[in-house]
């Protein structure tokens, strides 16, 4: 079966070369080319990732596009009813976060915006073919990661904007939204990740950075407030040796900027 007939990404990364998928998603879609509508449908009930049979996500959105000019709906029902489920178990559940908490709150907002962002961008490309779905056949969980930290800096900004920017008591930094409304990462929840290659590539974001950028990241992961106004509380500023705590801020942002443009293939996604 020659490759020729899966039909190659066109989005370009900011070094103008195109996305490729991995090599086992090409390998998979050339099977997957051969098989009839039927079994590929008995195929997406398979839940074992390691089974020969399953059916990964990139390869499900590559088949979902490949509808777009046929009328068999039976067949896009149950690809997109399966691509679905992939979505929501690739988005992170956070505790009670239907509790009137804000960040909960954001939480559950992110995921409903990350499904209409996506369902959006599939009702785009079904009308006429684009590159905003390549992503998502390079690397699913990483794209769907991407939208929801898109989604919670949109959501805890907005939220910023509308509440007072107050120092908290204890510590004197500010509070919890506002610190999350300029862009901060919560890599712990990344590490967390469903998907290996998506953890490893966190990881090898922060090992990357410059050695005084990722000892901020290090601390800052290590739950370490930033400064306090209680001379007795070991601090990121202390811990540094530095003597403002806008330097530290400073370092965080440049880490997390960095950290950002490792993790996002072109220039788009977040």
């Amino acid at each position: 079966m020659s490759a020729r007939r899966v039909r190659p990404l066109t989005k370009q990364r900011s070094d103008g070369t195109s996305y490729k998928r991995r090599k086992e998603v090409e390998e998979a879609l050339e099977r997957l080319t051969e098989q009839s509508r039927e079994n590929i449908i008995t195929a997406l009930k398979i839940r074992d990732a390691s089974s020969p049979l399953y059916i990964a996500s990139e390869a499900i959105v590559h088949l979902i596009r490949g509808t777009r000019h046929d009328n068999d709906e039976s067949y896009f029902n149950e690809l997109f009813r399966e691509l679905m489920r992939r979505l929501s178990a690739a988005l992170p559940r956070v505790t009670g976060e239907s509790a009137d908490r804000s960040e909960d709150v954001h939480a559950a907002n992110a995921r409903d915006r990350v499904r209409d962002t996506f369902i959006k961008r599939l009702i785009e490309d079904r009308a006429e073919p684009r590159a905003d779905l390549d992503y998502f056949e390079v690397m699913f969980a990483a794209a769907i990661a991407a939208l929801r930290r898109t989604s919670m800096f949109q959501a805890t900004r907005q939220a910023a904007r509308a509440e007072s920017i107050e120092a908290d008591d204890e510590t004197g930094e500010p509070s919890a939204a506002v610190e999350r409304a300029v862009g901060s990462l919560d890599l712990k929840e990344e590490l967390l990740s469903n998907d290996p290659i998506y953890r490893s590539r966190v990881a090898d974001a922060i090992r990357s950075l410059p050695d005084k950028l990722r000892r901020v990241v290090e601390l800052i992961m290590r739950d370490m407030p930033i400064d306090s106004l209680d001379d007795s509380v070991m601090t990121i500023r202390k811990a540094i040796g530095v003597k403002s705590e806008k330097t530290v801020r400073n370092r965080r942002d440049e880490a997390y900027r960095l950290i950002r443009q490792a993790l996002s293939i072109g220039d788009d996604h977040d």
